[in-house]
Formats: structure tokens, C-alpha cells, sequence
């Protein structure tokens, strides 16, 4: 406890209703995490003795266990106290069409229909204007995220990032990494955004950051600020609109991650 009164002390004082209202939660996670971890570790052994009894090879089931637990087991994120941000890259989740004609692969439809960001977007929002409150910095966020941060919040200095157009011509909307790329690109380097505090959905934050990070940014989360958990069963995105559905996603993105980099570390041939 004495921890978590200094880190309220110097919290920023508009945003010390927003932690009170958590407190119980955050409460109850610190006092788990011990006997949490202890349970994943005791899992990811238990992988282990079982891979290695399916493939006869206790070095590989243990990358493969290891692996497993980092993408399936472990949720959590970094984080940093807000009075360190220097900047905040804000990542969508989802949006809505109204007439259900949107592309959700494109974000755009034949002309007739532009999407709207939805409610998860505008708790996204919320959650960057709170900080923002707190503490003067530049935002970069994800299109969805900065139209309500125009309308709703009159944010009027906010780096909006827009689907791209492809070698054909076609709408490209961008991905978690299509995000950060481009968010690099208008600030002209990662060290230009100094220490990132990345906003998105509680679920999908923890690719965020692994993101952000490997596109060179300095990031993480700013823990004073609660994340919403929220889903939209209107999201334009079949995945955004229930948890079980979209953590399968994330996890199957993780692991692609880990078997890229896997491939990358064994070079090419000659």
C-alpha cells in the first residue's frame, strides 16, 4: 500500500477520480500477481513435459512452451508513470457502419457510407484527453480516435493517421504496425517522440507496446490511465466484437510475430 499512496501522491490530481474508482481492481491484481505467476510458470512446466513427450525433443518443446505462455498466458503490459510522457500514439479497435457496407479490411466503402468510430473508440478517446489533461503532449492517434477527439473533446492539434492507398490504388487500412510505421514518419524518427505513452484497448495494448517498441519507440503504458475492456457487438470488424474472439486474434498475431523474427534469426542462404 505505501507504494501505491506514493504513486497517487504525484499522480496528476485530474486524474485521481479515475484511479479511486479502480483502486479495488488494482488492489486485487497486485495481491494475485505472486499466486498468478506461480500458476503460469507451473503451466508452461507442465507444457513443457508434454511437448517433449509428443516430439521426443525437450529443447525445442521448452522454445515452443516458452512461446505459448507469451502469447496465450501472459497479458499484462509495461508501464511508466504518466509524468514521464513525452508524447501519446493512440491505436484504434474497431469501428462501425452504419449501414454495415463498409469493407472491414479497408475501412471504406463503395463511396456512399464513411465509417464511425463507435463507442470503444470514444472510450479510447476519453482515455487519451485524460492524459492530455494531465500533461501537455503531442498526440498521434489512429483516425477513429482523433475524430473524437476533434468533435467530442475539441482537440485541435491531434496527428490523425489515415488508412493509406496501395501500389493499385486501393484502400489499405492499416494495421497495428501500418500505425506505428506511419506514426514514425510524421514525426520523423522514433527518438523524436521521446517516451511514448501508448493508448489502446486493454486487450489489444500489450501488441501495442511490442509494436511501438519494434518500430524504435521508447513505449509503454501511462498506468494512472484505466484502459477500457469494453466491446462493440456492432463493430464493423467481426474480430472487435466479442473478447473470446478478438483474444484469439491476438494471440494468433503474437504468435506470428514470434515465428517471423523465429525465421528472421536464421538468416538466408547463399
Amino acid at each position: 500500500m505505501t507504494t501505491r499512496r506514493a504513486l497517487l501522491a504525484g499522480a496528476p490530481t485530474g486524474l485521481l477520480a479515475v484511479q479511486a474508482a479502480f483502486a479495488p481492481s488494482a488492489l486485487g491484481a497486485a495481491l494475485g500477481s505472486a499466486h498468478a505467476g506461480s500458476d503460469i510458470e507451473a503451466l508452461e512446466r507442465l507444457m513443457v513435459r508434454t511437448l517433449d513427450g509428443e516430439l521426443g525433443d525437450q529443447a525445442v518443446a521448452r522454445q515452443l512452451a516458452a512461446h505459448i505462455t507469451e502469447a496465450g498466458f501472459r497479458w499484462e503490459y509495461p508501464t511508466f508513470p504518466l509524468r514521464e510522457a513525452d508524447s501519446v500514439v493512440a491505436y484504434s479497435f474497431g469501428y462501425r457502419s452504419p449501414t454495415g457496407k463498409v469493407d472491414p479490411t479497408t475501412g471504406l466503402s463503395d463511396g456512399a457510407e464513411m465509417p464511425e468510430p463507435g463507442p470503444v473508440n470514444a472510450l479510447l478517446a476519453d482515455a487519451v484527453h485524460a492524459i492530455v489533461r494531465a500533461r501537455a503532449v503531442r498526440v498521434y492517434a489512429q483516425w477513429e480516435i482523433a475524430q473524437v477527439l476533434t468533435e467530442k473533446h475539441g482537440m485541435k492539434d491531434v496527428v490523425s493517421i489515415h488508412p493509406t492507398k496501395g501500389p493499385d490504388g486501393k484502400t489499405i487500412y492499416l494495421s497495428t504496425d501500418g500505425v506505428a510505421k506511419a506514426v514514425v514518419a510524421h514525426a520523423g524518427s522514433a527518438q523524436a517522440l521521446g517516451k511514448v505513452a501508448v493508448v489502446g484497448h486493454r486487450d489489444h495494448v500489450k501488441r501495442c507496446v511490442i509494436v511501438s517498441r519494434d518500430n524504435g519507440m521508447s513505449a509503454s503504458v501511462a498506468r494512472e490511465v484505466p484502459l477500457p475492456v469494453q466491446y462493440d457487438p456492432q463493430s464493423a470488424q467481426p474480430w472487435t466484437r466479442r473478447r473470446d474472439a478478438y483474444l484469439l486474434t491476438d494471440l494468433v498475431a503474437q504468435l506470428s510475430m514470434t515465428r517471423n523474427r523465429v525465421i528472421a534469426e536464421l538468416g538466408t542462404t547463399e
